[in-house]
């Protein structure tokens, strides 16, 4: 089974071409698609990813990343008539770049962090234990 497009969602094609993506969801879907590709992409073949999932016009999937590389999340070099994008960030900086800004604009950063923790399962709490344990005897 292939996996889904973050922002997409899992429902079926038909349901999904009947749904406008929000632009940070399409943004979030591009990112989705570039992070997984092995190197640069142009924007038709974006748009052909995004075609699989649902309508969508190609001078909108261009228009987006236009914007993702003006706000810095892409770079782009030319590419014959074209430009080819690649993100500027893995995948994991960008998630951790994330929840910093979410944790920036709480009112009460320790009671954000302590919801958090509560939120994560034993594995993550373990995961974080070890690498906060790691970062102690640095």
């Amino acid at each position: 089974m292939e996996k889904g497009i973050a922002g997409v969602g899992n429902d079926s094609d038909e349901v999904m071409k009947e749904k406008r993506l929000a632009m940070g969801a399409l943004e979030d879907a591009v990112m989705d698609i570039l992070w997984r590709s092995s190197g640069s992409m142009v924007p038709s073949q974006v748009h052909e990813e995004l075609q699989r999932h649902r309508e969508i016009h190609y001078t909108t999937v261009m228009t987006t990343m236009s914007r993702l590389a003006k706000k810095g999340r892409l770079d782009r070099k030319k590419v014959g008539r074209a430009f080819a994008y690649h993100p500027t960030s893995t995948r994991a900086d960008w998630t951790a770049s994330r929840m910093a800004e979410v944790l920036e604009v709480s009112d009460d950063r320790h009671e954000s962090l302590a919801h958090f923790l509560n939120d994560l399962n034993e594995a993550d709490r373990t995961q974080l234990r070890k690498m906060l344990n790691q970062r102690g005897k640095k």
